[in-house]
């Protein structure tokens, strides 16, 4: 059988996309983990900024999204830095099940006519002039005249195979745990938390996402291996005073303890004869706070504006027809909104003492300059990334550089004004 378009991965990415592009086209979805016996839980932040690529009938459903993100802590080791969405209007976003919204995508695809494969290796890509010819683990063939890529970090020699460079790839691990509404209520005050603190890790934070009878924890950025990463995990829940009030009461079991490899840094091309790469898979990660929802979303949506008319004039989906979709992802995403991420990466993650102090003054900053909060506000909440002004993160950057320590400034003011050139 031949297919218009194969997707492989059914992450945020793969299932936005099938479920939209299968209205018009015979669509096969391809996921390696088996979706049948069930899709992993996870716990995630949807900021506002992603509502523009979900459908109403997604976002306005509580099962999925049964609470809303009303105020984040971005917690160091000596403030809780936090940010209430109450003092500017609006939430922030919302928190959400994931594995209720890819499971009801899916569905939708699935209504749409669309075919799904789970549990499903594939090995070997081929690309001809007029299809791209897909081969499993058993040999079997599958073929398309267009295929995508949503494969997150897991598939990278495939990727690699069809020219596309990969993203750069680092380790995390996470957990997801069951408890009592009451006791969620009484222990947090926010809905997430990104504390930053380099003796756990120098390329990533440790978070909480806090569901509705539910909460995920877990650290990001390291090279450790994955029992290295679960042993680190529970010695930070067991052990870390910092964060002993918000677990109080909690029960976690290492079984359950996920672990996994975490990509960012855009790669140089998503598009190719016959093949686009969506989200992670592309490097399509904020670089400091590693947000990849919104870069699946958006990723996914411009694919398929790209699509659609090429389908329609029964396109060749030559390199040069899908360019469109780099263009427009670059335009959007990577010329004004990422800039802050890279800006951040470049000067958060630069050795544990410089690092640890600039995260202090900026928690510290947070709490009590109004405009920085609204400035943060405003980046979970714009709807037009776009036109995302960058010239307000330069803003953050000059106050956060002023409330330095004299000593500090002296020795990190040639990093910062690198950064502002990002």
């Amino acid at each position: 059988m031949m297919y218009d378009i194969i997707t492989i991965g059914a992450g945020i990415a793969g299932s936005s996309f099938a479920s939209k592009v299968s209205k018009f086209s015979k669509t096969l979805l391809i996921e390696a983990q088996d979706y049948d016996a069930g899709i992993p839980v996870r716990t995630n932040i949807f900021a506002e900024h992603n509502k523009p690529y979900i459908d109403d009938i997604y976002w306005n459903d509580e099962e999925i999204f049964p609470r809303p993100f009303l105020q984040l802590n971005y917690k160091s080791e000596q403030h809780d830095g936090l940010l209430s969405s109450k003092e500017f209007g609006p939430p922030l976003g919302k928190i959400s099940k994931t594995e209720i919204f890819i499971e009801k995508l899916i569905d939708t695809f699935k209504d749409n006519g669309g075919i799904t494969k789970f549990n499903e290796k594939i090995v070997r890509v081929n690309r001809h002039h007029d299809y791209v010819e897909l081969i499993n683990v058993k040999g079997e063939f599958y073929k398309t005249k267009l295929l995508v890529l949503a494969t997150g970090s897991r598939g990278f020699e495939l990727q690699k195979s069809l020219g596309f460079n990969t993203p750069d790839s680092y380790s995390g691990v996470y957990t997801n745990i069951w408890a009592d509404e009451n006791l969620l209520h009484d222990n947090f005050s926010f809905q997430y938390m990104f504390h930053f603190n380099p003796k756990i890790s120098l390329n990533g934070p440790f978070f909480f996402n806090v569901g509705k009878e539910r909460i995920s924890t877990g650290y990001l950025g390291n090279k450790e291996n994955p029992n290295e990463l679960k042993d680190k995990l529970e010695r930070i829940l067991n052990n870390y005073q910092k964060i002993k009030p918000f677990i109080k009461g909690l029960k976690w079991d290492k079984k359950n303890f996920v672990t996994g490899d975490i990509s960012k840094h855009p790669i140089k091309s998503f598009a190719n004869d016959r093949v686009l790469i969506l989200g992670e898979a592309a490097g399509l990660v904020t670089s400091f706070f590693y947000e990849g929802i919104l870069c699946g979303l958006l990723s996914a949506d411009v694919a398929v504006k790209t699509i659609q008319p090429l389908f329609e004039k029964a396109s060749d989906y030559t390199r040069f027809e899908l360019n469109k979709y780099d263009q427009e992802v670059k335009r959007i995403l990577l010329d004004g909104y990422f800039r802050n991420g890279d800006a951040c990466e470049y000067l958060f993650y630069s050795g544990e003492s410089h690092s640890k102090t600039l995260w202090i003054s900026y928690t510290d900053l947070l709490n009590n300059n109004k405009i920085v909060r609204k400035y943060v506000y405003e980046a979970h909440t714009v709807q037009d990334l776009s036109n995302y002004d960058t010239d307000r993160d330069r803003w953050v950057g000059e106050k956060l550089f002023g409330a330095l320590p004299t000593l500090s400034k002296l020795t990190l003011w040639p990093k910062f004004l690198k950064a502002m050139m990002k």
